[in-house]
């Protein structure tokens, strides 16, 4: 039986494990908080526990058992001692892949298409995550660069009508994918014949700003959001996955849940 485990137990990690559950894997997933780690044991997953010190996390007392994983999925945001956090975890343990789920927001400002290659700003936190990762030489490694997230009480449209300010760049293309595609781009690559590979994730169609949040809004509230003009913005190119793996698109931006986005819930 396979054991994948799962750092960062967050709104992506949360929804991986679920979707792991039906693998017939034996699915572990940390946190350093008590009522997390709580609702991953009564979600039927091995919990780990960690500690966080003067920012940092580590490994609490003799917590981590002697598995050899599969597979280590780090979800984690980034944050001041995430680099040294990311050493401590990752040297501690045993296993045949690291799949790390990194941002499209690692790249350089600008009003191109944006494939793997493009250039980054090198001092981009997200991106110096990657490269730690990277400096302590897994055996196998695939970085998933993820464009805006969507799905389950999460899209930005909420923030946009909660705050209600005016929107810059309203000509500008958006770069989102849905929260199952993230999904299925980590069991297409965990299963996947590629490794020591790069890949962007987004969804392939690229509405503006205000084509794809203003009819939006006006779905879900009926409110009309104010965008101001400009069309500067890179758009990401997430073709390349699709071309290595047997990952496709298949959860469309356009398809709201209304009930995620009800004005009640904003």
């Amino acid at each position: 039986m396979k054991n994948y485990l799962i750092i960062g137990y967050g709104w992506l990690g949360t929804a991986l494990a679920e979707a792991l559950e039906s693998t017939d894997a034996i699915i572990w997933a940390t946190s350093s908080d008590d009522l997390k780690l709580n609702d991953i044991k009564t979600a039927g997953i091995s919990a780990l526990r960690l500690e966080k010190n003067s920012g940092i996390l580590s490994w609490a007392g003799n917590e981590l058992p002697p598995v050899h994983f599969d597979a280590v999925i780090v979800t984690l945001p980034p944050f001041d001692g995430v680099l040294e956090s990311l050493s401590n975890l990752l040297q501690s343990l045993h296993f045949k892949l690291v799949i790390f789920t990194s941002s499209t927001g690692i790249y350089e400002d600008t009003s191109v298409f944006v494939d793997e290659e493009a250039p980054i700003n090198t001092g981009h936190l997200v991106f110096q995550m990657e490269e730690r990762i990277r400096s302590l030489q897994p055996l196998n490694f695939i970085i998933l660069r993820l464009a805006g997230h969507i799905g389950p009480n999460r899209h930005p449209v909420r923030f946009f009508l909660r705050h209600g300010r005016d929107i810059p760049n309203g000509q500008a293309p958006v770069n989102l994918v849905h929260q199952k595609d993230i999904i299925a781009a980590i069991f297409a690559t965990m299963n996947g014949p590629n490794k020591n590979s790069i890949y962007n994730v987004c969804w392939p169609e690229h509405s503006t700003k205000e084509e794809y949040y203003g009819s939006i809004s006006l779905k879900i509230g009926g409110e009309k959001l104010v965008f101001l003009k400009g069309d500067h913005g890179k758009i990401i190119d997430g073709s390349k996955i699709t071309n290595e793996t047997n990952f496709n698109y298949g959860f469309s931006i356009y398809e709201i849940n209304d009930l995620d986005l009800r004005k009640d819930n904003i």
